[in-house]
């Protein structure tokens, strides 16, 4: 006579097959969180590098979008609360370009506004600006938002600085006389509070050669907001910029092998 016998899973194994598949799961969650965090902090970068990038669109296509009360007096501060309106296409006061702030998280996008103040023959675009043109700000119109996903901007890692907190300015005009672009930043230290950007500190900026404040290139790195242990990626304002091609979105790996800076994120 046979013995019966069931076919069946002992204790251990069960507790091994639950173990295992545990651990498989663990690993795929972990995995796909840290796919979904790489793309979040890739989009966060994109998206930085496509505001600046849209920056120098938007100002060399200028469009004077203000209506016939909006008035300009000779210190370029615009209102529409004026009396004294110009007429469109009969004004001084004209639409130069844009300036940004970051400020850690926030990014807030100024009008920036000149009024002609003389006609000077001068040796380049930069000193008809500093000696035909007072600049201002049109505070009555400001895009502010703020970095994708919690990231923020941050100092590159071997910079002698914190990462965290910063500050940049950029102001990014089109001369009047020639219709060139040029970008000028400031040190991290003199970027005035949102908010009281005004003709003294753009007026500051309008230095040329490669240097800061000036026209040298800049590194702004991305911290990922607790997403990542460390961060590689940052948007590189190229030397002399010019347009949307002198915005690039930089890896370590890509500034070590084009030897541009000696600066990591």
């Amino acid at each position: 006579m046979g013995n019966n016998r069931r076919a069946g899973f002992t204790i251990i194994e069960t507790m091994l097959f639950l173990g295992v598949s545990s651990l498989l799961i663990v690993l795929l969650l972990t995995g796909t969180g840290a796919a979904i965090n790489t793309q979040r902090y890739q989009d966060a970068s994109e998206s930085l590098k496509s505001l600046l990038q849209q920056q120098y669109a938007d100002v060399n296509s200028v469009e004077n979008s203000r209506d016939n009360t909006w008035s300009c007096g000779t210190s370029a501060s615009p209102s529409n609360s004026g009396s004294t309106a110009d007429n469109r296409g009969q004004s001084k006061c004209i639409l130069l370009g844009k300036y940004v702030r970051l400020e850690n998280e926030k990014i807030s996008v100024y009008k920036v506004v000149a009024y002609q103040k003389a006609t000077t023959v001068q040796a380049n675009d930069i000193e008809s600006l500093k000696a035909n043109y007072n600049l201002n700000i049109a505070k009555d119109n400001v895009d502010k938002s703020t970095m994708e996903w919690g990231t923020q901007i941050a100092h590159p890692v071997n910079s002698g600085v914190a990462p965290n907190p910063r500050k940049v300015g950029i102001l990014i005009i089109r001369s009047p006389d020639s219709g060139q672009i040029y970008t000028f930043t400031n040190s991290d230290s003199d970027v005035p509070a949102d908010g009281t950007v005004g003709s003294v500190s753009l007026a500051n900026m309008l230095i040329a050669g490669n240097s800061l404040p000036g026209q040298g290139a800049r590194l702004i790195c991305i911290d990922s907001g607790g997403m990542f242990a460390t961060n590689d990626r940052g948007v590189y304002l190229l030397t002399y910029a010019a347009s949307s091609g002198a915005v690039e979105l930089q890896t370590n790996a890509i500034i070590e092998d084009d030897g541009i800076s000696s600066l990591r994120c």
